[in-house]
């Protein structure tokens, strides 16, 4: 259910934008606070970079609302996130497992890891990437 609302929310922001970018000529035109703050309630749950390139928004800017909507909620960012096992609901190969991270501002790291890992220390690989990207 969580899954299926998260898209209509998404959906419903996608429709309002369009309709106010055919109404007011959009390109160069500011976009009303309004439909920021619905964009980046909706970026808070599905993603700042996903919901950008949904939106064609520019991702800094959304991502900063983001950032504030959860200063402003009292909600700190979060500092540590635990990932429950490997089984995160895809199929995946025998011996491979896929991490994917998403910075503040859209950047994005994939790492594939096959076989035992190799000794490949992800919590690291993780810190550094986000205070890279803080």
């Amino acid at each position: 259910m969580g899954h299926n609302r998260r898209g209509q929310d998404l959906e419903a922001t996608r429709e309002a934008l369009a309709n106010w970018r055919r109404s007011h000529g959009g390109r160069g035109r500011p976009i009303p606070e309004a439909l920021w703050s619905e964009a980046a309630v909706v970026a808070g749950v599905n993603g700042v970079a996903e919901v950008a390139r949904a939106l064609r928004l520019d991702p800094r800017k959304l991502a900063k609302l983001v950032e504030g909507r959860a200063r402003g909620s009292g909600l700190a960012p979060a500092q540590f996130v635990e990932l429950g096992g490997l089984d995160l609901g895809e199929p995946r190969e025998q011996g491979k497992a896929v991490l994917e991270l998403v910075g503040r501002e859209g950047d994005r790291v994939r790492v594939e890891v096959v076989g035992d890992g190799g000794g490949v220390d992800l919590v690291a690989l993780a810190r550094a990437f986000w205070s890279r990207c803080a």
